[in-house]
């Protein structure tokens, strides 16, 4: 009998421990995923897909911040070549804009061919999670909200696209900001610059 209630003492204590350790588990994943992507977007989509351009690939590398609401974040992009193939690729990483620390990174292929005019990247998180970012570029006179103007000029208006990745925890549906260039460079500082404020 005595070793029925050990047992049944051992069990219900690593239910606890696993339950806990899930508990703990979840809130550290929120805490990471949360400044992956704006809490909610409502707004329409009013980019017009149709008319993206060539993908930049001289003016993309370096940092660039997107900030919608209170949504703060920096994209570091810098231009690769695939070894086997000889293709350009794009690194990315995705910067937290309250802490300036590294939340994700990926690779970013351009759908089609190098002359595409959309990047797509693969993303994941710190936290384990997969999600996409797609990078776009856009005329001026294209563009339906006014162009933003970061620290480097840049040729075309450009949009990043967050969604999220088949997986059991999807992060919202596609949300789509205008992104600024601030640097080229992959330094932080304009982030923490930017904190000082």
């Amino acid at each position: 009998m005595l070793r029925y209630i050990l047992l049944a003492t051992a069990i219900s204590i690593s239910s606890l421990a696993l339950t806990s350790q899930a508990h703990a588990q979840y809130q550290v994943y929120s805490q990471d995923e949360e400044h992956i992507t704006p809490t909610s977007d409502t707004r329409p989509v009013p980019w017009p897909w149709s008319r993206a351009q060539p993908f930049p690939w001289f003016d993309i590398q370096g940092l660039w911040k997107v900030e919608q609401d209170d949504f703060i974040s920096y994209f570091t992009f810098r231009v690769v070549k695939e070894r086997a193939t000889g293709e350009r690729q794009l690194r990315v990483k995705q910067i937290d804009g309250l802490n300036c620390r590294e939340i994700a990174n990926g690779v970013g292929v351009a759908v089609g061919s190098e002359r595409s005019q959309r990047i797509l990247a693969r993303m994941k998180s710190k936290a384990g999670t997969d999600y996409r970012v797609q990078i776009t570029a856009f005329a001026e006179q294209d563009s339906p909200e006014r162009p933003l103007q970061g620290n480097i000029p840049v040729q075309s208006v450009m949009v990043v696209s967050i969604s999220s990745a088949d997986g059991p925890r999807p992060i919202s549906t596609p949300v789509h900001m205008q992104i600024m260039k601030v640097s080229g460079y992959q330094d932080l500082s304009p982030c923490r610059e930017d904190l000082k404020k």
